[in-house]
């Protein structure tokens, strides 16, 4: 499997390959983004578009920005993972992010994700450090 940030040149021709992916994970968000954001910040802002492939075969895409803390804590936040047939590329993207972040400052990696995360990023050394909860006022 291999892992790649895809270069700021290539991302129109690899955007439209994951855009399914990135959707499905985009619609859980609760309206908080949408496609055409996500691609804005990947093409204008410090964001990353990475793809796990193999044989020409995108297997998976995330997004990744760096955040700074108050603390002096700098984290390589992921948003938006997802691809087909995890256990082919979670554990290669960690470890690719893991050396970007290292790369770049980073204390660690983090990101918000549905409950069905928890046990394969268990088994690979993640540890859940909180819940979102959300409660709407348009009703």
């Amino acid at each position: 499997m291999h892992i790649v940030i895809v270069p700021k040149n290539d991302i129109d021709v690899v955007f439209p390959k994951v855009k399914d992916y990135l959707d499905k994970a985009i619609r859980l968000s609760g309206g908080r983004y949408t496609l055409e954001e996500v691609k804005d910040n990947i093409d204008f802002r410090n964001h990353q578009l990475w793809i796990a492939f193999k044989d020409n075969d995108i297997y998976a895409s995330a997004v990744t920005e760096f955040i700074e803390y108050p603390t002096g804590l700098k984290s390589l936040v992921g948003h938006f993972i997802g691809g087909k047939d995890l256990e082919e590329w979670k554990q290669p993207i960690v470890d690719s992010m893991a050396q970007f972040g290292k790369l770049n400052g980073c204390n660690r990696i983090e990101f918000m994700g549905r409950r069905g995360w928890g046990k394969p990023l268990k088994k690979i050394g993640w540890k859940e450090t909180y819940r979102t909860y959300e409660y709407s006022l348009e009703n």
